[in-house]
């Protein structure tokens, strides 16, 4: 028997046997739970993906900042801070007066020395310019003793010397007028008037008068030579008060030129050596004095960038006042993973970003460190970053001819910035 089967939507009603209940259509919303479900699974799939598979594919440095060579500006001698001239962020240039260290413990024995030996010094000097005043004042005296009793006795000389004159101008008138009786008496002996001893008697006369009138020649010629001898200053004749006189005078004169002599060429010894002893002291005293207030400056340029040791502190030889920033070699200091070991090198080319959404700048890689130690990083501003054990530090610096540099950044060390190889 063939039966026409009707559509179910076309199939009449029919109720549903007593005490049992229809069956609910099933809700929209119950696809949610199943959606979340795959969500989850989705990100839990793209969260292995990306931790297990990106970093064997990625080219980027796990970790990168930029760093820069510390200046450390250090005290080479013990005391306290007394003067700060740096302030952080404030740039430096060679020469400039950072800080004053005022140190009261300052040896000063040197100092002392040549301070004792200069009063020594000088109380020579005081004594020989006392001395050589006094022979100054004594040759002055002498020589003007000398002076009187020199014209004196040259006066008495020339007056003596004048007196002979006049006793040789009547013994040689006489000589003639004696002379010329001789003659007069030989003729009138010729002539038979006298006798022979009237001419012997004129002769012995004669001769008489010229013995007498040699000998005040000679008289004179010696009053002439001791007047001249007395005019220069030289005196022969012994015996006379007033030569004994004159040559004391003459000695005491000599003596007490010779001792101005020697004592003036003391003096310039000790002048000399006063000069050098006076360099010395002023040298020991600016030693000391820089010593006692030294002033500590910046021996290149760069950026304050930590003042350790503020006024007041007490610190000991080597220690650090300032810590500053050479901005002039700012760099990259990047943490590769091991397995990108093989691709790095010295010279590998690397891009840097400074900010995610700004430009992109070149560097390249200068050093590569297995580890990086304490005394390492104390020369740099900023610690290392964080490296895991296999990790690769690579230390790069800018592109000088790259144009991208242009409009770099102000040096701040520290700063997290993002780095892939080329």
């Amino acid at each position: 028997m063939k039966t026409d089967l009707l559509p179910t939507d076309r199939l009449p009603h029919t109720a549903a046997p007593p005490g049992k209940l229809a069956p609910a259509r099933p809700s929209p919303l119950a696809i949610v739970p199943r959606l979340a479900g795959y969500g989850v699974m989705a990100f839990i799939a793209w969260l292995l993906l990306s931790t297990l598979l990106e970093p064997w594919l990625s080219t980027k440095a796990t970790r990168a900042v930029l760093n820069a060579p510390a200046i450390l500006i250090t005290t080479p001698i013990s005391g306290t801070v007394s003067e700060l001239h740096a302030q952080s962020g404030q740039p430096l240039e060679p020469g400039q007066a950072i800080a004053v260290v005022k140190n009261s413990t300052v040896a000063r024995d040197a100092l002392t020395t040549l301070l004792t030996q200069r009063l020594e010094l000088q109380g020579r000097l005081d004594d020989l310019n006392h001395r050589l005043q006094a022979d100054q004042r004594m040759l002055e005296y002498a020589n003007g003793q000398y002076q009187q009793y020199q014209s004196a006795n040259v006066a008495q000389l020339e007056n003596a010397y004048a007196s002979l004159q006049a006793q040789q101008s009547a013994a040689s008138a006489k000589v003639e007028e004696l002379d010329n009786k001789y003659w007069r008496a030989m003729a009138l002996q010729r002539d038979g008037a006298v006798s022979a001893a009237t001419v012997s008697a004129a002769q012995a006369q004669a001769d008489a008068a010229r013995s007498e009138a040699d000998a005040l020649d000679k008289n004179a010629q010696g009053a002439g030579a001791s007047l001249a001898a007395a005019r220069r200053g030289v005196y022969v004749a012994a015996g006379q008060s007033s030569n004994d006189q004159l040559t004391q005078l003459a000695q005491r004169r000599a003596d007490l030129q010779s001792n101005i002599t020697n004592e003036q060429a003391q003096i310039d010894a000790l002048d000399n050596q006063m000069g050098n002893l006076n360099a010395l002291i002023a040298h020991e005293q600016d030693r000391v004095q820089a010593l006692s207030d030294y002033v500590v400056k910046a021996y290149g340029r760069g950026t304050t960038q930590e003042v350790v040791a503020p006024v007041g502190t007490q610190v000991s030889a080597g220690a650090t006042l300032v810590r500053a920033t050479d901005c002039g070699k700012t760099g990259i200091v990047a943490v590769f993973p091991a397995r990108m070991a093989g691709r790095l090198n010295i010279g590998t080319r690397l891009l840097v970003k400074i900010d995610p959404a700004g430009r992109t700048h070149h560097a390249h890689i200068t050093q590569l460190l297995p580890t990086a130690n304490e005394a390492l990083q104390n020369g740099y501003s900023a610690p290392f970053p964080y490296a895991e054990d296999g990790s690769v530090y690579a230390m790069a610096q800018w592109d000088d001819q790259d144009a991208a540099n242009a409009g770099m950044p102000p040096c701040t060390p520290g700063r997290s910035v993002t780095t892939s190889l080329r």
